[in-house]
């Protein structure tokens, strides 16, 4: 291989390697719902059952409008000597989701497996980074 072919090689190689460089996706941003609606809370409910299992749980109307983190407590109403409720918990029952905005899209986020739904119907908006 002549010099100039050698050399025009190279240069391809370079350019097509620098040029088919994959980009990083967007890093998630924690997020806040500004108006939330009925539809979003139902979105959100489901997308909890998926990600955790078990039944849906309730969420205040006003869910993720003052902050991007839910934390969900599941207790045991256990009866006590006067028949009043005894509530039970241990930090095992706790679960912490976030809303993130990654890229266009919302998507509920649970750290605990580390996996997300995106929210088709939720619209939020982005608070700040969510990389630790």
């Amino acid at each position: 291989m002549r010099k100039s072919q050698r050399q025009i090689w190279l240069l391809s190689t370079l350019f097509f390697s620098v040029g088919c460089e994959q980009t990083a996706p967007p890093a998630p941003a924690l997020a806040t719902i500004e108006h939330p609606t009925a539809i979003m809370k139902a979105e959100l409910q489901s997308a909890i059952v998926q990600l955790k299992g078990g039944v849906a749980p309730r969420l205040a109307d006003g869910v993720f409008s003052t902050g991007s983190s839910l934390l969900i407590e599941q207790t045991s109403n256990l009866a006590g000597p006067l028949e009043s409720p005894i509530y039970v918990t241990n930090k095992e029952s706790v679960a912490r989701f976030e809303l993130q905005k990654r890229g266009d899209l919302c998507v509920l986020y649970f750290p605990k497996t580390q996996n997300y739904v995106p929210l088709e119907h939720v619209k939020c908006r982005p608070t700040y980074s969510a990389e630790k």
